[in-house]
């Protein structure tokens, strides 16, 4: 008996030594539920708060997006201003260059005699700055126009104003004309360039800096008058054509009576492999004979109103997405041309001259590619280049293109030229010392250009 109250006791004083701790654990278990009662109320607080941010955010973008973009025009409601706004597109270029010429003419002005345009030595340059302001007439019905102004050194050239205007001054209206489109034929009435040739008058465009000889001396440049082209079979249809009454040659204003005329076949396969042009010229329009970039040849024919006729080919083929390769064959003939200098002094003869020029490119990247153009061109009556039998041109040009972003093109271009006619030799270029002169040009170039459309 004694024992067992002792055993009881015993337990009963382990139960009251525990006792507190157990209230002790009890009351922390139960002050950390409440704890993280409470963490879960202030989340649950939080998520409805970010809920309701979120649809604040949602229903304000959705009344912005039905309110309408704040009109051009003047006033609240969009105008038929707008809309036409809204159609235009702008597009154009700012191209700038270093050019060196290696013969180190003492006068770098004019230093290089075969190009049309990147014609100095050893000297920054703005080549040109061209806005180009265009409405297509897409669909049949719709009309449109084409403005595009073209400033800078180039404009200078191609306005025959270079001796008389700073480099900075000087623009050139390069093409000016209203389009309209009926049933799928469309027409221009104004001023464009020529369909002619396979480089074109923007540098930007072409694959190497510089123009080439038949762009320079084979083909004119500009055309003002009416033009209509489209498909032959339909508008899916790989066959083309164009047509045009003109001026004449680079006329803007008719010189005579008389009309040029423009007529163009041409194809493009549907996978873009190759495409192919077939263009005539026919024109008895005053044709007063070389190009004369520099202003500074003198004219040694009188303008003929007999035929001048002008054949051209040109096309590209696509071997693949890296490698193209291009071609342009001109022949052209100026009848009837008297001749009171040089060789053919006193004779009425007829003016023919031919060229080929073929190239290609290589794109290693969708940033570098190279190109390389080779060239001759032959001007049998001294005619389109300078007074001479048989004066031959030649050149090789290769080209380095590296697109530094999706806006600017870097180019850098080294070109060969040579040049020779009967009668005078085959010494044009200048070279060293004043007077010095050499019979080959080579010539170095860096381009920068910032293209935006």
């Amino acid at each position: 008996m004694t024992s067992r109250i002792l055993g009881g006791a015993a337990i009963a004083a382990l139960v009251l030594c525990f006792m507190p701790l157990y209230a002790r654990a009890d009351s922390a278990t139960q002050t950390t539920d409440q704890r993280l009662a409470a963490m879960e109320a202030r989340i649950s607080q939080l998520e409805d708060k970010v809920t309701a941010d979120q649809k604040t955010i949602d229903d304000q973008a959705q009344m912005l997006k039905s309110q309408a973009t704040p009109a051009v025009s003047a006033g609240s409601e969009p105008s038929k201003l707008d809309a036409f706004l809204n159609t235009v597109q702008i597009n154009g270029f700012v191209a700038a260059s270093y050019e060196y010429q290696f013969n180190n003419p003492d006068n770098p002005i004019g230093a290089n005699t075969t190009n049309q345009f990147n014609l100095d030595h050893n000297t920054f340059n703005l080549d040109a700055a061209k806005i180009e302001l265009y409405r297509p007439a897409t669909n049949p019905g719709d009309a449109g126009f084409q403005l595009d102004l073209t400033f800078g050194d180039n404009a200078r050239i191609l306005g025959g104003t270079r001796n008389l205007y700073p480099a900075n001054v000087g623009v050139f209206v390069q093409d000016m004309n209203i389009q309209y489109n009926w049933d799928n034929v469309l027409f221009k009435f104004g001023q464009w360039e020529t369909l002619l040739g396979y480089e074109v008058l923007d540098s930007v465009n072409n694959k190497n800096i510089t123009h080439g000889l038949l762009f320079t001396y084979a083909i004119p440049v500009v055309h003002t008058g009416i033009q209509a082209s489209g498909k032959i079979g339909g508008q899916e249809s790989a066959f083309g054509w164009a047509g045009a009454v003109v001026n004449g040659w680079n006329n803007p204003t008719d010189t005579n009576d008389n009309k040029g005329l423009l007529g163009q076949l041409n194809y493009a396969a549907s996978d873009n492999s190759l495409s192919s042009y077939f263009t005539m010229y026919y024109g008895a329009d005053g044709n007063t004979g070389f190009a004369d970039p520099t202003n500074t040849v003198v004219r040694v024919q009188t303008p003929s109103t007999d035929p001048s006729i002008v054949l051209d080919w040109n096309g590209t083929y696509a071997a693949n997405e890296k490698l193209t390769f291009w071609w342009d064959a001109a022949w052209g003939i100026q009848k009837d041309v008297l001749f009171f200098a040089g060789p053919n002094n006193g004779r009425n003869i007829d003016a023919v001259w031919y060229g080929l020029d073929l190239g290609t490119q290589w794109t290693f990247t969708d940033k570098w590619s190279a190109a390389v153009r080779g060239e001759f061109f032959e001007d049998a009556a001294g005619y389109r280049i300078l007074v001479g039998d048989h004066t031959s041109a030649y050149s090789l040009t290769g080209t380095l293109a590296y697109k530094l972003t999706s806006n600017i093109l870097t180019r850098a271009e080294l070109r060969y030229d040579g040049l020779s006619s009967d009668g005078n030799g085959d010494h044009f270029y200048p070279a060293g010392r004043a007077g010095d002169l050499s019979k080959r040009d080579y010539q170095g170039i860096i381009q920068v250009a910032y293209i935006f459309d």
